[in-house]
């Protein structure tokens, strides 16, 4: 069932949304080696987990407020369960993936490889849609972009929390 929610979430990914150290990612994965994957996905992982925290206390400041706000909670309850989603996917991804390096199965490796490069985009998408729920929070309605890329320091939430991103691995030309 969660591997159906995680396709699903997938499936709706815009091309756009992927950030182009993930496009890196993707083009280079024939030529990175195991040791590189590996880091990678220990590096994806630890990421997205970080997410999941941030959002968790995010719901938690949102919930515990001295006037809460329905609607941020709301757009927080919404985000959660699908980075926990994401974030139970790329464990299980992970581990296939080293299990696959293991055998010397390059191909499903690199598969794995890829998936867990979508997985980190849509967990940074989703990541900064929730923090768009607090910012957004008592304001006025209206559409709002909003990006994040591997080059930001650091997010917080009130000043504890740092996730740090994802370094992106140089791309050699193919």
């Amino acid at each position: 069932m969660q591997l159906l929610v995680a396709i699903a979430l997938l499936a709706s990914a815009p091309a756009e949304a992927a950030t182009p150290g993930v496009v890196g990612e993707l083009e280079q994965s024939a030529s990175t080696t195991p040791k590189q994957k590996s880091e990678f996905a220990a590096a994806a992982v630890s990421e997205i987990d970080g997410a999941v925290t941030t959002v968790s206390k995010l719901l938690e400041t949102a919930r515990n407020a001295k006037e809460p706000d329905k609607e941020e909670i709301q757009c927080l309850e919404d985000k959660l369960p699908q980075l926990t989603t994401i974030a139970e996917v790329a464990k299980k991804t992970s581990t296939s993936m080293e299990q696959h390096l293991a055998a010397n199965d390059l191909a499903h490796a690199d598969q794995e490889y890829r998936q867990l490069a979508v997985l980190l985009t849509r967990a940074r998408e989703f990541l900064v849609e929730a923090q768009q729920c607090v910012k957004g929070a008592g304001s006025t309605k209206g559409k709002t972009a909003s990006t994040l890329s591997s080059d930001d320091a650091a997010n917080t939430v009130d000043g504890t929390d740092e996730i740090e991103p994802v370094p992106d691995v140089p791309i050699t030309p193919v």
